[in-house]
């Protein structure tokens, strides 16, 4: 069954005035010597604060009063209603209500209240996430991030139309029909972020899972591991299932199936999922996520094949999330966040797991020394194969995906074709990458291997997106979590849900990379050879894509 979230779009603008503000009338509304304003059509755009609302206001004569709730009752701040020919406009001031009438059409009287007292009765927020909270709270909290997202986010529609993202804010505002919980809300909130394409707009919501769920919440006790479309445990923390063995359902759930829908609840860049499926295959996320969506139960009936190859099912109890025991050899445990090494005779391995300035100050690593020292090493040892490993490389500085490129290149290049936000385009004097980039004189002339994965993600993915289209690298592993075309990152603004206290993160500029057309436009970074471990090599921490890079340098493989 679809969730409501997902529902097709059925009406074009919804009126949202039943849910937000169809209260019960608790005084007389004064009539006299209120300031009047016109108008000809029922819409009105109303600008509370720096915030826009569209959509979300109906003239309604026989609503008497109609009564607007400010977002934020406990501040200064100015609101303004336009109707499609007249406005009027209100410095607010916390506790305290303006009042003024709408003339509709020369006839209808249609009397309006903007209420700066708070949200009194209707408002059961608290701070644990399992205090119920009124659906007119947790509309107005969707229509604020809604109207944020419309108005601060450059790259909304960068995979999917107005239409198309419309479309889904208002199937999901209009399925808020009921009080619920902190996280019961987040997942809608979540569901519009998986759905904007944007794996840069995120929020607070994990950790808020995590916090809920750790201590007292007894979750799904197997961490699967994902891999061609099929799923297998990692780590057992019940009896009669060894590590390995496929499963095939749970709760009557074909394993697939509950992959899809827990997808549909994790930001990536477009259609990417990469990045989704290790999200489910790390850090034990599966049974927070699977607790989170499909709800909660005290024990699960589990399908699955056995070694030999017998289909069973097992029922298998929920446990704490702070009984587990799981422990898995990630592999590739260097300390040193920047390294140089040579494996093998001829080949260098450079590894990079950041290109974040901060993390890098914070181990005593300066990424532009550590470049200069170690490509002019390289050529010293005249070393013929460099393998680039930027497996789990989650980004950082712009300017240090450039700054790796150009030693590699032996001519000028373009990194950015183009970087905006919402009120403005940039030009090259304003942002270096934006011009032509000289390469470095000592750049490395040999044979390239980069080897990627689906956390290989902003600087990374832009770095490799660059190096795609210009060079004749070899690309090892599984698609980047990264668009190839650009993504929209850099500086963030976050916001805080007035009633649900939901954090919102929303990136502020738009960046298209300069690459040839590709095939596709809301793709990663395609691997030349797919090279995925499987759950054995997994949980023994077997680095698989290295090996199989090491037989294609040897001649082993092709």
């Amino acid at each position: 069954m679809k969730s409501i979230e997902s529902s097709p779009y059925w009406v074009r603008g919804i009126i949202v005035y039943f849910l937000l503000f169809n209260l019960p009338v608790t005084c007389i509304f004064a009539q006299h010597n209120l300031p009047v304003i016109k108008a000809t059509a029922t819409n009105v755009k109303i600008k509370d604060g720096y915030v826009i609302r569209e959509g979300i206001w109906n003239l309604s004569p026989e609503v008497k009063p109609d009564v607007y709730y400010v977002l934020r009752p406990n501040s200064k701040h100015n609101v303004t209603f336009y109707t499609d020919i007249d406005s009027i406009f209100f410095s607010v001031l916390p506790g305290n209500d303006y009042e003024f009438i709408v003339l509709l059409n020369g006839k209808d009287s249609c009397f309006t209240r903007i209420s700066a007292v708070g949200a009194g009765s209707i408002r059961d927020v608290g701070q644990g996430t399992e205090a119920l909270i009124s659906p007119e709270m947790l509309a107005m909290d969707f229509v604020v991030f809604r109207d944020y997202l419309q108005s601060e986010h450059p790259g909304l529609y960068r995979y999917k139309s107005r239409e198309r993202l419309q479309a889904v804010f208002d199937s999901c505002l209009l399925s808020i029909t009921r009080p619920q919980t902190r996280l019961e809300f987040a997942r809608k909130i979540l569901f519009a972020i998986s759905e904007i394409q944007d794996g840069h707009t995120g929020s607070n919501i994990s950790s808020l899972l995590i916090k809920s769920y750790l201590e007292s919440t007894k979750l799904f006790p197997l961490y699967l591991y994902f891999v061609n479309d099929k799923a297998f445990i990692s780590c057992n923390n019940t009896d009669g299932l060894p590590v390995g063995t496929e499963i095939l359902s749970i709760d009557n759930k074909p394993i697939l199936e509950v992959r899809a829908q827990l997808f549909s609840y994790l930001p990536s860049d477009g259609s990417i999922e990469t990045k989704k499926n290790q999200t489910l295959n790390n850090n034990g996320a599966f049974p927070f996520l699977y607790r989170w969506i499909f709800g909660f139960a005290d024990s699960f009936s589990v399908n699955y094949k056995s070694t030999a190859g017998d289909i069973k099912t097992i029922q298998v109890p929920a446990r704490l999330a702070s009984d587990f025991e799981c422990e898995i050899n990630a592999g590739r445990k260097s300390e040193q966040m920047l390294s140089l090494e040579y494996p093998k005779r001829g080949v260098g391995l450079l590894t990079i797991k950041t290109f974040d300035r901060n993390r890098l100050g914070g181990a005593d690593q300066y990424f532009e020394k550590f470049l200069v020292k170690s490509f002019l090493e390289l050529n010293e040892k005249n070393v013929e194969n460099l393998i680039i490993d930027l497996r789990d490389n989650a980004g950082g500085q712009d300017e240090y995906g450039a700054q790796l490129y150009s030693y590699l290149t032996s001519k000028p290049f373009r990194y950015y074709a183009s970087v905006e936000s919402t009120g403005k385009v940039y030009t090259k004097e304003e942002n270096s990458l934006l011009g032509t980039l000289q390469p470095q004189a000592y750049n490395f002339r040999g044979k390239v291997f980069i080897l990627i994965n689906g956390l290989s993600f902003s600087t990374t993915a832009e770095f490799c997106a660059i190096t795609k289209s210009n060079l004749k690298a070899t690309f090892i592993g599984e698609e980047t979590g990264g668009g190839y075309n650009g993504n929209t990152s850099g500086q963030t603004m976050k916001i805080e849900l007035p009633n649900s206290h939901v954090q919102v993160i929303i990136p502020r500029f738009k960046y298209v990379n300069q690459v040839k057309a590709s095939s596709f436009t809301d793709r990663g970074v395609i691997p030349d050879h797919k090279v995925i471990p499987d759950v054995l090599e997994y949980v023994n921490g077997m680095d698989v894509a290295l090996q199989y890079t090491f037989d294609l340098i040897d001649g082993s493989k092709k």
